[in-house]
């Protein structure tokens, strides 16, 4: 099944499943294994779209769940604290959000970001 057009600044959307992506990368590489999995997937409701992204990587303590968007919080040994804070405000400037899970350390992780269905389609950003 495919999912509904959206609207929204394809730019915001790039840049949050980007950073998604490469963090759920990052998590497989951490773990040391042979091999790994990104799962990516959504779902779409009456009011929303729903694109989940899943690792098999390295999973997030249930402290470090706490804090992971805040501004500067990392559990990276080179990362900044930057892109899950950034997301999550681009998230909710789209009008929807972003979330976690994850059943904790060598379990993998899962993060939802939600969009509103209605009102938006898809439309390029041109930068210079």
């Amino acid at each position: 099944d495919q999912l509904p057009m959206i609207t929204v600044d394809s730019y915001k959307l790039v840049q949050i499943l980007t950073n998604l992506i490469s963090n759920a990368a990052d998590a497989i590489v951490e773990t040391k294994a042979t091999s790994g999995r990104i799962v990516i997937n959504g779902e779409s409701s009456a009011t929303s779209v729903v694109i989940r992204i899943h690792d098999t990587g390295e999973g997030i303590t249930s402290k470090a769940m706490k804090r992971l968007f805040e501004h500067g919080f990392t559990t990276k040994q080179t990362g900044n604290g930057f892109g899950l804070h950034i997301s999550a405000l681009a998230a909710k400037e789209l009008g929807g959000s972003l979330e976690a899970h994850s059943n904790g350390p060598g379990l993998g992780a899962t993060f939802s970001l939600t969009l509103p269905r209605s009102g938006w389609t898809v439309t390029p950003t041109l930068r210079r």
